[in-house]
C-alpha cells in the first residue's frame, strides 16, 4: 500500500485501480495524457515566474470560501454573488490552463472550440453543465493538476471509492491529517499561487471561491488563509443524498457503473456524506464565530435577498446600487426546479435511516 499522498503516488493508484476494474481503455489514456498534461503545465507555470513574475507581489486578503454538501445550492449562490462583478472568481478554463503565459499563447483555442460548440464539457440537464468560460469551483485545480481531489472518486474513477485494496488510500486522499498534512499544505499553497495569478488579472479584487471538498482541508486553509471568511450551506440531507446520486448517475464516468457497483459506490458515498457533514459541525467548533457564516438551503429558496444582504454585512462590504436591483429581481421570482430527481427509496435508503444517520444535522437546523 502507498503511504505517501502526492501526486505520483495518487496516479500510480489510479491506474492499479483502473486496471483491478478491467477499465484497461481508459487505464491507457489515463497512462499517457495524464502526465503530459500536468508536465506542461507545471513547465508553464515555472515560466510565469519569468514573463509575469509581478503577480508574485500579490496579496490575498479575506478569501471568502462558499462550502456545504454538493447540490446544496452552493453553486447557485457561488455564481449570484459573482455577477457583482466584486470578486475575483475562476473559469474551467482558467482552471484548464493556469498558467498566464499558456493562455495567451493557446487564446485562440478558446473561440474555436465555441464556434464548433465543442466548449460544454458537461450538459446542464445532467445536473451540472460545465463550460470553459462557465465559474466554476477551486477543487477543479487540484483535481486536474495534483490528482489529490475527492471529484477523482465520486466522478472520474468511481471504482477508487470501493476498490477493496486502494479504499482506505482514497479515502484518506484529501483529508487533514497527519500522515497527509504535507500534502495539503502543499495544494494549498498550490491554490494560493493560482489566486495570485488570478487576482493579478483581475485588479486585486477579493477572491471568491466555492469548493465543497474543501471542508475536509479546513484545518490547512486556516494556516495558509488565517484571515478567511467561509460561508456554510446547509441542505436537508435527505434531499442533498437523492439529488447528488441521481446527478452521480447522470455524470459521464458515473453512469459506466453496472448494478453491483452502484450498490458499492452508493455504501461508501453514504458514509461519506454523513462524514461531511460531521466535518462542517467540527468545523465550525473550531472556528472563530466572526469568520464563518451559516445560510440554510431553504432561506436562499425562499430569503434570497435577505440571504446575500446577510453575506456582504459578514464579508462587511457593500453591494453596488446595480446588484442590488439584480438580486431584488431575482429574489422575486418564483423558484423552479430544474432537475427531476429520483428518491431515497430508489437508492435504497429510508427517512427513518436518514433520520437516524443525520439526527446531528437536524437537531441543530431543521428540529
Amino acid at each position: 500500500m502507498l503511504a505517501l499522498k502526492n501526486t505520483s503516488s495518487v496516479f500510480i493508484v489510479c491506474l492499479k485501480v483502473l486496471l483491478r476494474a478491467k477499465k484497461f481503455t481508459f487505464f491507457f489514456l489515463f497512462l499517457v495524457l495524464c502526465p503530459l498534461y500536468i508536465i506542461i503545465n507545471y513547465l508553464f507555470l515555472i515560466l510565469d515566474n519569468l514573463f509575469f513574475h509581478r503577480y508574485r507581489k500579490q496579496k490575498i486578503k479575506k478569501p471568502i470560501f462558499i462550502m456545504g454538501f454538493n447540490r446544496s445550492g452552493t453553486t447557485f449562490f457561488h455564481h449570484l454573488l459573482s455577477r457583482s462583478q466584486q470578486f475575483t472568481t475562476s473559469t474551467t478554463w482558467n482552471f484548464i490552463v493556469p498558467s498566464i503565459l499558456l493562455r495567451k499563447l493557446i487564446w485562440v483555442i478558446r473561440p474555436f472550440l465555441k464556434f464548433f460548440k465543442f466548449d460544454k464539457l458537461e450538459r446542464k440537464k445532467r445536473g451540472h453543465r460545465v463550460g470553459l468560460d462557465d465559474i466554476e469551483e477551486d477543487e477543479m485545480l487540484f483535481f486536474l493538476h495534483r490528482l489529490d481531489s475527492l471529484w477523482l472518486s465520486n466522478h472520474l474513477i468511481p471504482w477508487m471509492k470501493f476498490d477493496r485494496k486502494y479504499k482506505p488510500f482514497t479515502q484518506t486522499l484529501y483529508i487533514d491529517s497527519e500522515q497527509n498534512n504535507a500534502n495539503n499544505y502543499n495544494s494549498i499553497v498550490f491554490l494560493k499561487d493560482f489566486w495570485k495569478r488570478q487576482s493579478y488579472l483581475n485588479n486585486e479584487k477579493q477572491i471568491l471561491s466555492k469548493s465543497n471538498p474543501f471542508i475536509f482541508r479546513i484545518n490547512t486553509i486556516k494556516k495558509v488563509f488565517p484571515d478567511a471568511k467561509i460561508i456554510f450551506i446547509v441542505r436537508d440531507p435527505a434531499e442533498t443524498i437523492a439529488s447528488f446520486f441521481s446527478m452521480q448517475e447522470r455524470m459521464k464516468f458515473g453512469n459506466k457503473l453496472n448494478t453491483q457497483e452502484l450498490k458499492l459506490y452508493r455504501a461508501e458515498a453514504y458514509q461519506e456524506i454523513i462524514n461531511w457533514y460531521k466535518e462542517t459541525e467540527k468545523a465550525k467548533d473550531s472556528l472563530n464565530e466572526n469568520d464563518y457564516l451559516v445560510l440554510k438551503y431553504e432561506e436562499l429558496i425562499s430569503s434570497l435577498y435577505a440571504s446575500v444582504e446577510k453575506t456582504f454585512e459578514f464579508i462587511n462590504d457593500d453591494m453596488s446600487n446595480e446588484f442590488k436591483e439584480m438580486v431584488s429581481k431575482k429574489s422575486s421570482l418564483k423558484y423552479r426546479k430544474k432537475h427531476q430527481n429520483k428518491t431515497i427509496d430508489d437508492f435504497g435508503f429510508t427517512k427513518k435511516q436518514i433520520k437516524d444517520d443525520f439526527d446531528f444535522v437536524y437537531d441543530e437546523y431543521f428540529s
